[in-house]
């Protein structure tokens, strides 16, 4: 089967990441191409679009997307699969899926609440920065040795493990951005915004710290928990490790390949 991947611009982290996993896998059976449009591939048997509100192609070639495709009048529907790694309305069930460099053994996971000093990591996004400045307010009024550190970049595993928690504070919905999953699989102390994809990264709160949308006080509190009560840290970090392989990019591209076979 030859597929055409599509990334495009405004495509979040979440789908970019998820874009490299399904071509490394799926190229293993399948023939994958990378375009910036469709116009720009002679022929492929199906398109996976990663981005907001994607044209549909002018011809009817089937297609998998991530957000709801702007209709072209005058032109025949083709077959649509609308994903998401959490249950949506007119949305099919894609698990997340971190990539396999996360789980090499030959990188060993941290003790839980790291060194002396004790540094968190986010992921940077513009709408986290005045959560994140609120939360820092209220740590300080405690704490003075909690560095939080904001990476412009998404984490690698080294960076990962040298943090002593990795905090989520989306302030969206349907903000996948967070990185969580990788943590988890790095065996990192999770905190994240109580919001639906990061409920079942974390498992509810039985893997990682849930807090309320919004709430810095909470997430403040959170932090602290995690820094320095180490024995509810490190259950978390055990529980964690029991089903991170949900993570493993198989489990996804279970899924993906059987919707690409029924398109």
């Amino acid at each position: 089967m030859r597929i055409v991947h599509i990334v495009l611009p405004g495509a979040s982290e979440y789908e970019k990441k998820s874009q490299r996993i399904d071509a490394q896998v799926l190229g293993r059976d399948h023939e994958v191409v990378l375009a910036a449009a469709l116009r720009d591939v002679p022929s492929a048997d199906a398109a996976q679009i990663y981005g907001p509100s994607p044209a549909l192609p002018l011809h009817s070639i089937p297609v998998i997307a991530t957000a709801v495709p702007r209709r072209r009048f005058g032109f025949r529907r083709p077959a649509v699969i609308l994903v998401s790694p959490v249950k949506r309305d007119g949305f099919e069930y894609l698990p997340e899926a971190v990539e396999e460099l996360w789980f090499d053994p030959a990188v060993p996971p941290p003790a839980a609440g790291g060194g002396v000093r004790r540094t968190i990591g986010s992921f940077l996004r513009p709408s986290i920065v005045p959560f994140v400045e609120q939360t820092v307010v209220r740590l300080n009024r405690t704490r003075e040795d909690i560095e939080w550190l904001l990476l412009d970049h998404p984490p690698t595993p080294a960076e990962m493990d040298s943090f002593a928690a990795w905090v989520d504070p989306a302030e969206e919905e349907d903000d996948f951005d967070g990185f969580v999953a990788e943590a988890l699989v790095a065996g990192i102390t999770g905190i994240a915004s109580r919001t639906p994809i990061n409920a079942h990264r974390l498992e509810k709160g039985r893997t990682g710290f849930l807090v309320p949308l919004h709430d810095a006080n909470e997430l403040s509190h959170a932090i602290l928990a995690a820094l320095f009560k180490t024995e509810v840290a490190q259950q978390r970090i055990e529980a964690a490790r029991q089903t991170v392989s949900k993570f493993r990019p198989r489990q996804r591209i279970r899924v993906l390949a059987h919707m690409l076979e029924i398109l």
